[in-house]
């Protein structure tokens, strides 16, 4: 299977907007419209990227906010879209974009977080290797890491 990871442009941005979760997710992950204007105006680098499974947008992702002291970076949003859920593409493309991060940046962790009450993000998490941080954030999520080779 052929898998990307593209960056949103004025060329796709429009498609990206228009993925949601599966109904029950809504509360859990903001909008790609919301997670788009933070990339361009919280000014924390973010990276807001299409996943393209055999060349069709199935998802989208964010990432941004290097610590280049502590060699981190947060994968700010993660998300496959509905139609597409339940076929393996968010475990393969959570490889692709944890193999990708370390070529792009000199990391040692990769953080994200999610509301303690998602337990199927939790659960899909720790499967990959996320460990949690025992920390929340202002928003009540729990932080979790990846220990990455540098």
């Amino acid at each position: 299977m052929k898998t990307e990871i593209r960056r949103v442009t004025k060329e796709n941005w429009r498609e990206i907007v228009q993925l949601k979760v599966a109904k029950g997710q809504e509360s859990f992950i903001e909008s790609n419209a919301d997670s788009l204007l933070e990339a361009v105006f919280e000014g924390e680098d973010w990276v807001p990227v299409g996943l393209y499974s055999e060349n069709q947008l199935v998802g989208f992702a964010m990432y941004g906010c290097y610590d280049s002291t502590n060699r981190s970076i947060w994968l700010d949003r993660f998300m496959i879209d509905e139609a597409s859920q339940s076929h393996g593409l968010g475990k393969l493309f959570l490889e692709k974009i944890c193999q990708y991060l370390p070529t792009e940046y000199e990391l040692k962790q990769i953080l994200l977080s999610f509301y303690p009450e998602n337990q199927n993000a939790r659960n899909f998490y720790e499967a990959y290797g996320f460990i949690t941080t025992t920390k929340v954030d202002e928003n009540g999520e729990e932080i979790y890491y990846l220990d990455v080779a540098h």
